[in-house]
């Protein structure tokens, strides 16, 4: 972000939320044209560079983050890839946000990207504004979720954790590198070469 504040988001200022984040928070809950004014008064934006850091380890992660552009990759201090985040997605270190604790875990950028992010701060005063943005938990919620995804992984063989990417996230494949995503999945990039190959 430069020092005026802008950047290809508008002002910081502007009342309009940008189309990705409304239409995102819309499909959370109705909320009104004041109340997405209201939401959209406290995002902040913010640029990062191929290899620059949403969040690192010792950090406490006190944003919720929009993409608008680009991607990041989530991993832990072992370089086990735990999530990655493409445009359109909310992304933060959930345990550190929920808890206010120190990151255990690595956000980074894997391309040049474009961020909105509203600090956990101001989503609390919101929801003391008015009832309707307790729906924002569900961003939380959802992030929850995700990160639930090694929880399953030794209950499941290595085609079916193939298969289940191929059918969740097929455009991963051409866009992360493969040992990455071999990570993601629990397996060697060797394992994840053959598994390609047999199943392709």
């Amino acid at each position: 972000m430069n020092d005026s504040g802008v950047n290809e988001f508008g002002s910081m200022k502007n009342v309009n939320l940008p189309s990705k984040v409304c239409k995102s928070i819309l499909e959370i809950h109705p909320f009104t044209g004041q109340q997405l004014n209201n939401f959209s008064e406290r995002l902040r934006y913010d640029q990062f560079k191929k290899g620059e850091y949403l969040v690192q380890p010792g950090q406490v992660s006190d944003c919720l983050n929009f993409i608008n552009k680009g991607c990041f990759r989530h991993y832990s201090e072992g370089g086990i890839t735990l999530n990655f985040y493409t445009e359109s997605q909310w992304v933060a270190d959930i345990d550190s946000l929920m808890q206010q604790k120190p990151s255990k875990n690595h956000i980074e950028a894997l391309e040049h990207a474009e961020v909105a992010s509203i600090t956990l701060n101001d989503l609390h005063q919101l929801m003391n504004m008015h009832s309707s943005f307790l729906m924002l938990n569900k961003l939380m919620t959802n992030m929850v979720i995700a990160s639930s995804h090694f929880a399953t992984l030794n209950s499941k063989s290595v085609d079916q954790r193939y298969i289940e990417l191929m059918h969740d996230h097929a455009n991963w494949l051409n866009r992360f590198p493969l040992m990455y995503i071999a990570s993601y999945l629990g397996m060697t990039p060797e394992t994840l070469s053959r598994v390609r190959a047999r199943l392709s």
